[in-house]
C-alpha cells in the first residue's frame, strides 16, 4: 500500500508549488524536507532583531506563476520605487521609470546618464520581448545590448549594473531572452518584499498546502519511482517520486547530470542608527569601482525588517568578490561605503554575510524545469532559469507530468 499517491523531495518553492498543484488534482502528497523549515534557498534569519533573507531577493509582483498561487495578501508587499540610484563619481543620480514615477521624468533628463533617445530605446528592447515568459535566444545579454546602440554612461552606470545585480552575472553572458524576461517583469509591476521576509512566500505556500503532509528534518537517501529510502533506512512507498532540489543535490540522488557553471554572490547585512537616505530605492555601483555592485538599505521598505531605532542595510557583491574571505572583503567595502556616505558609515555595525555559492546557472536552459529520468521527475529551476518564478514553474510543469498522463 502507498503512503501517498506522490512523494515530493524538497520543501522549496519547486516543491512546495508541486505539491499544491497534485493536492488540487485531487491526489495525495507528502512532502519530504531534510532542514527544519521549509523555503529551500528562500530563507529568512533573525538576529539582534533584524530580519536577513539569505541573499537579496525581491519577489516580483508581476511574476506570471504569481497568479495561480493562494492570494499573497497575508504577505503585506510593500514596493521599491521602480527604478535606480546611481552612485557615480561621488555624486548620485536618480533613474526612475516615467510611467510610474512621471514627476521624475525631468529630473531623469537632467542627468548625465539618461537620454530621451536611451529611455526610448530601452522601452522598444523589452516591448520586443513581449511573452510573458522566459524563452531562449542563443545570444548573450552584452551581445543583444551592444547591438541597441544605448549610451556609453547608461550602459555602464545604470543597465549594466542593474541586470548584473538580477542576473549575478559579471560579464553578462547569460542568455539575452532572461534579462529581456526580466526587464519586461520590472515594466510591468514592482519589486516587493514581504514584511516577514522572503521566506514568508514559501511558508505561505506550506499553509496553503497543509502542515501535516510535510515531513521535516527527513534526508532521502536513495530514490525510485515507486518509492523514496529515507537515510534512516525508511522506505515511503508512492505511485510517483518529484525530486525538487538543487542542481547539485539532485545529480548526487541521480538526477541530470549538472555540467554549467553555477555563478554565486555574497550579501552583507549592516545595522545603522539612522538610514543614510529615506528613499525606497535601490542604489547602484555606477562607476565599477570598489567590490559593491548594488545597495538597498531594506528598512525604507519593509520597517519591519530592523527595531524602530535602526536601519537596515542590504550589499551586494559578485563574482570574485563574493569569494573573499571577510577578513579581506568587509575592509573593502567599508571603505566603498565611505566614499559614497563618509564617515557615519564607519559605526554601521556588520552584523552577517551570506555567501551563495550555487545561486543561479551560469546558462539557464529556459525550458519548462521537469524532466523523468528512471522513472522519478526531477525539476528545480536548474532546468529552466533561477528566480522565484522559474523555482514555481518548474513545480507546476513537474505536477503536470503526474496530472495530465
Amino acid at each position: 500500500m502507498n503512503d501517498a499517491d506522490v512523494v515530493v523531495i524538497g520543501a522549496g518553492l519547486t516543491g512546495l508549488r508541486a505539491a499544491l498543484e497534485v493536492v488540487r488534482a485531487g491526489l495525495s502528497v507528502l512532502v519530504i524536507e531534510r532542514e527544519n523549515e521549509v523555503g529551500g534557498r528562500v530563507r529568512t534569519s533573525s538576529e539582534r532583531g533584524c530580519l536577513l533573507d539569505h541573499g537579496f531577493q525581491v519577489l516580483l509582483s508581476a511574476y506570471p506563476e504569481l497568479s495561480g498561487l493562494p492570494p499573497l495578501e497575508s504577505l503585506r508587499l510593500a514596493p521599491f520605487s521602480s527604478g535606480a540610484r546611481v552612485r557615480m563619481n561621488g555624486e548620485q543620480y536618480d533613474i526612475l521609470d516615467p510611467v510610474r514615477h512621471p514627476c521624475s521624468l525631468f529630473s531623469t533628463l537632467r542627468t548625465p546618464i539618461a537620454s530621451v533617445t536611451d529611455l526610448a530605446r530601452l522601452g522598444l528592447f523589452t516591448l520586443g520581448f513581449p511573452v510573458h515568459y522566459a524563452r531562449a535566444h542563443y545570444r548573450s545579454c552584452a551581445e543583444v545590448l551592444d547591438q541597441w546602440r544605448f549610451s556609453r554612461l547608461f550602459r555602464s552606470a545604470f543597465l549594466d549594473p542593474f541586470l548584473r545585480g538580477v542576473l549575478l552575472d559579471p560579464s553578462l553572458s547569460s542568455d539575452v531572452g532572461l534579462a529581456a524576461f526580466y526587464l519586461r517583469t520590472f515594466a510591468r509591476g514592482r519589486a516587493t518584499l514581504p514584511a516577514a521576509g522572503m521566506q514568508a512566500l514559501p511558508n505561505h505556500l506550506a499553509s496553503a498546502l497543509g502542515r501535516q503532509h510535510i515531513l521535516l528534518n527527513s534526508s532521502a537517501a536513495h530514490l525510485r519511482a515507486d518509492r523514496v529510502i529515507l537515510t534512516t533506512g525508511e522506505e515511503i512507498r508512492a505511485r510517483h517520486v518529484i525530486c525538487a532540489v538543487d542542481a547539485l543535490s539532485a545529480a548526487a540522488l541521480g538526477g541530470p547530470e549538472q555540467t554549467t557553471p553555477l555563478l554565486g554572490t555574497a550579501t552583507i547585512y549592516f545595522l545603522a542608527e539612522r538610514a543614510p537616505y529615506p528613499e525606497p530605492i535601490l542604489t547602484l555601483n555606477g562607476d565599477g569601482r570598489g567590490p559593491i555592485n548594488n545597495l538597498a538599505v531594506v528598512t525604507n521598505v519593509q520597517r519591519s525588517y530592523a527595531p524602530a531605532d535602526s536601519a537596515l542595510i542590504s550589499v551586494s557583491v559578485l563574482g570574485d568578490h563574493a569569494r573573499r574571505p571577510d577578513d579581506h572583503l568587509i575592509p573593502d567595502v567599508r571603505e566603498h561605503l565611505h566614499a559614497w556616505f563618509g564617515a557615519e558609515a564607519a559605526r554601521w555595525e556588520h552584523l552577517k554575510t551570506f555567501r551563495i555559492a550555487n545561486a543561479l546557472p551560469a546558462r539557464p536552459r529556459l525550458t519548462q524545469g521537469a524532466m523523468t529520468k528512471d522513472g522519478i521527475i526531477f525539476a528545480g529551476d536548474y532546468l529552466s532559469y533561477g528566480s522565484h518564478n522559474g523555482a514555481l514553474q518548474a513545480g507546476k510543469a513537474a505536477a503536470y507530468c503526474i496530472v495530465t498522463e
